[in-house]
């Protein structure tokens, strides 16, 4: 039987949702940062030689997968900014499909989830 969380068990989740944002948050910054450099800056060459083909291919590809990982990270951020609201406003915890308390086993892996085990295979 799955019981609604206490108080104490919304600030321990609380608490770790905060971390993670704040590490996600450092890592968007860096990801950012390091998409936002020039191709030269990222080489290292200043010379006014263009780059070879090849390394043009390269860059670009690192340059996508970097802009992958900046979308997954945004959309962490915002799973993790709904479970804080919601646990603001004391809705946390509870399974957005089918409105039954999420286990707790699930939320220690997953605190931001927004589905029990059963709505979210479905």
């Amino acid at each position: 039987m799955i019981k609604k969380l206490k108080k104490s068990e919304m600030k321990q989740y609380e608490k770790i949702l905060i971390n993670e944002r704040q590490k996600l948050l450092k890592e968007l910054a860096y990801e950012s940062d390091q998409i936002a450099k020039t191709q030269i800056e990222t080489s290292g060459d200043l010379s006014a030689y263009s780059n070879h083909m090849a390394d043009q291919g390269t860059e670009t590809e690192r340059r996508e997968i970097t802009s992958q990982i900046l979308s997954t990270r945004r959309e962490a951020l915002f799973e993790i900014d709904l479970a804080l609201r919601k646990i603001s406003e004391g809705r946390y915890g509870f399974c957005e499909r089918c409105g039954k308390p999420i286990a707790k086993r699930r939320l220690k892996f997953l605190p931001q989830a927004r589905l029990c085990i059963k709505c979210s295979s479905k």
